[in-house]
């Protein structure tokens, strides 16, 4: 069955075991479980590998380390455009959902340059910071 909510990503669908909808010039198909093709004509969007980009959500390289507890705690930023952010604090981890760009993992509520940033680990192993 498929899923029309707009903020939902294609590994999210995956994870629940929902087929994320194809795009068909103006009529929406999707695959159900048995394999058969179905047509919608609502409007509805999945942000995925092979969607539209969610705007709200810079995917960022992240410079980690694991303590020798095993926690693991970022230390510095790279922004999309190649510029680095030193990490000053981590305020708190907590597993949480981003209401704004979608996704799920753990969200560090960290300082960077006297601000807080809400920094997002993934499930699928990726950082992501949302766009202001």
């Amino acid at each position: 069955m498929p899923h029309t909510d707009t903020n939902i990503s294609r590994d999210a669908l995956r994870s629940y075991g929902m087929q994320p909808t194809r795009q068909d010039g103006r009529r929406q198909r999707s695959i159900d479980s048995t394999g058969k093709e179905q047509d919608y004509s609502g409007t509805f969007r999945v942000y995925g590998d092979d969607g539209p980009v969610n705007p709200a959500k810079v995917y960022v390289d992240v410079l980690a380390e694991f303590t020798k507890e095993g926690v693991l705690r970022p230390c510095r930023i790279t922004w999309e455009d190649g510029r680095k952010y030193r990490i000053d604090r981590v305020k708190k981890c907590e597993r949480r959902a981003s209401r704004k760009a979608g996704g799920m993992g753990l969200m560090y509520t960290c300082m960077v340059g006297g601000q807080e940033v809400n920094l997002f680990y993934e499930e699928n192993m990726k950082w992501f910071v949302t766009r202001k």
